[in-house]
């Protein structure tokens, strides 16, 4: 009997120094088994198997075969690239990722409070938050009526708002953006103190920027094709905003003490922007080096 028992130990040391041997040689990544469920990963274990009849499976252990052929590495139920915007009066407003706000590896009962997510990015003391939905919907909430039963929630492939303490209608799907009014106002306008989250609640337009005509030669018939390519940004329209919308002067003070004054003619089709993380007076008719940025105060004449 204790001969039987040492052959058990010895042979599960083998089996241990052979396993640590071929993880070893192989780096095969156990390390997934503590974050997606095993049978997430068999599903996608019979993917690659499908993949494997295109593709070499030699390269299967870089991004390279999916990112080139594919454009993106797809992972049912993991919204990579999916996001939201967050603007207004916060810290780092721009493009959140959603996996970035909801870790969507622990489905289905993951969940995050509202106000946690704005304290995580730097708005724990706001006024107000507008959720916006993908369908032009929108839910302003203020702070007095926001509890921490307001939870952000994976919706398809995105997120949705529920609150058990508020109506129906405010459970808002498939939101797209958040914007946050803070208490402080620290941009003038004609001597009105105010702040981008407020002008943002009101009229928003669009402007194209950087558009450009690009081509290029296709190396299989010599033929030249092009396109065009720009980008568009939303931003607060300047003489909807001003007390003065028929100015002939624009002045425009900037964080770093500096005073720019300009004419109509130059601030025509002006927008208060967010852009970077920095609020900047986009200027349609002239080009972005001439853009003032870390705009505090405007006043038109």
């Amino acid at each position: 009997m204790q001969r039987q028992h040492w052959i058990g130990i010895v042979i599960i040391a083998l089996l241990a120094l052979g396993l640590a041997l071929v993880l070893g040689a192989t780096w095969l990544p156990v390390e997934v088994l503590r974050y997606y469920p095993a049978t997430l990963l068999l599903e996608e274990a019979e993917r690659m198997g499908e993949c494997a009849a295109c593709h070499e499976a030699a390269t299967f252990h870089t991004c390279d075969t999916c990112h080139n052929e594919h454009g993106s590495a797809v992972l049912e139920g993991f919204p990579f690239y999916a996001g939201v915007t967050l603007a207004g009066d916060v810290p780092q407003p721009g493009y959140i990722l959603l996996n970035d706000v909801l870790l969507y590896s622990a489905q289905p009962y993951i969940h995050l409070s509202l106000l946690d997510f704005l304290a995580e990015q730097g708005a724990a003391d706001f006024e107000s938050v507008t959720l916006t939905s993908l369908d032009g919907g929108f839910i302003t909430i203020s702070r007095e009526n926001l509890t921490p039963n307001g939870l952000l929630l994976p919706y398809e492939d995105g997120i949705r708002f529920a609150a058990e303490d508020l109506h129906i209608s405010t459970w808002i799907k498939g939101i797209r953006g958040f914007i946050v009014v803070g208490p402080e106002r620290p941009l003038e306008i004609d001597g009105e103190a105010t702040s981008i989250g407020r002008l943002l609640l009101g009229p928003r337009h669009t402007v194209t920027v950087d558009l450009a005509n690009v081509m290029l030669r296709s190396e299989e018939d010599g033929e030249v094709r092009s396109a065009q390519a720009g980008r568009r940004l939303e931003g607060v329209l300047v003489s909807e905003i001003v007390a003065n919308p028929a100015f002939e002067r624009l002045t425009v003070q900037t964080a770093d003490g500096a005073t720019h004054t300009l004419t109509i003619e130059e601030a025509w089709g002006a927008l208060l922007v967010q852009l970077r993380g920095t609020l900047t007076l986009v200027l349609p008719e002239r080009g972005q080096p001439q853009w003032l940025s870390g705009v505090t105060a405007l006043r038109s004449e």
